[in-house]
């Protein structure tokens, strides 16, 4: 499958966040599911629609967090990454094999990221 044709899925509760992330991954090739920036309307996308991995913001402001959308990408088997401010140790449901990169994000990291993820797709 082309880069062209991978499915990336962002949850940023930043709007202005979600859509630079967005124009970067576009103007990449990918093709962007989301962004999502309210938990209800991630779970049910994440639920739903066709992805190949996605981009978790971990705090989704008002107390929320993205550890329920990663459950649910997790038991459809769609490989995602945590992007956040917080260090690791800060996060009480990361395990140690998911992967959590700090923000900013650059447009060369996200791409880098979808190597590693996804390397014999790419």
């Amino acid at each position: 499958m082309p880069i062209r044709n991978k499915r990336i899925f962002i949850v940023e509760d930043e709007v202005l966040v979600a859509f630079e992330m967005t124009d970067t991954l576009e103007d990449m090739g990918f093709q962007v599911v989301g962004p999502s920036v309210h938990l209800e309307e991630a779970k049910k996308k994440a639920e739903t629609a066709e992805i190949d991995v996605a981009f978790l913001d971990v705090n989704l402001g008002q107390g929320k967090t993205s550890e329920p959308i990663a459950e649910i990408l997790r038991k459809r088997d769609i490989p995602f990454v945590y992007i956040t401010a917080y260090d690791r140790e800060q996060i009480d449901f990361i395990s140690k094999q998911d992967t959590l990169v700090r923000k900013p994000v650059s447009g060369n990291q996200l791409l880098e990221i979808l190597k590693k993820i996804l390397p014999s797709k790419m």
